[in-house]
């Protein structure tokens, strides 16, 4: 039978990887496509308007049970003086720079104008989402470290 800690850390997995992988996705296929002119507006406004609902549910997931993973498994000093501790922080920081990357990537592809293609659109939003997809991999490393 699965544990309560069992369960959590699943969750936590599953959104991380779910996350980071809809990031990948979005920055190495989505925005390519529209930047050559495969996706109008509309399609790409609908893909980062779901991809957004995914952000939201997996920020306060992550969060939640993060919080709960870290106050069951360290200590504050543990946190501090050791090297999972050190990873666990690091986590907690690339995991909020994440969150803003993809929030103002997010917002530059939700709200296009009617004078805006697709492509301009899709290339507004790429350095954020480039720079998005460094922080998962890099959260991908940390955690395969801890």
């Amino acid at each position: 039978m699965m544990s309560m800690l069992d369960i959590v850390l699943s969750i936590h997995t599953l959104f991380a990887a779910v996350w980071t992988g809809g990031t990948l996705v979005i920055a190495g296929a989505v925005l390519p496509a529209a930047r050559k002119g495969l996706l109008s507006t509309q399609a790409i406004s609908l893909i980062a308007r779901r991809f957004s609902y995914l952000t939201i549910a997996s920020v306060v997931l992550l969060m939640a049970t993060g919080g709960h993973l870290a106050g069951t498994l360290y200590t504050f000093e543990s946190l501090q003086s050791t090297s999972r501790g050190t990873l666990v922080l690091a986590m907690l920081g690339l995991w909020l720079l994440l969150s803003v990357l993809l929030g103002v990537g997010l917002r530059r592809l939700s709200a296009p104008t009617d004078e805006q293609s697709g492509a301009n659109v899709a290339a507004a939003a790429r350095p954020w989402f480039g720079s998005a997809s460094a922080v998962s991999v890099a959260l991908l490393v940390v955690a395969g470290l801890l």
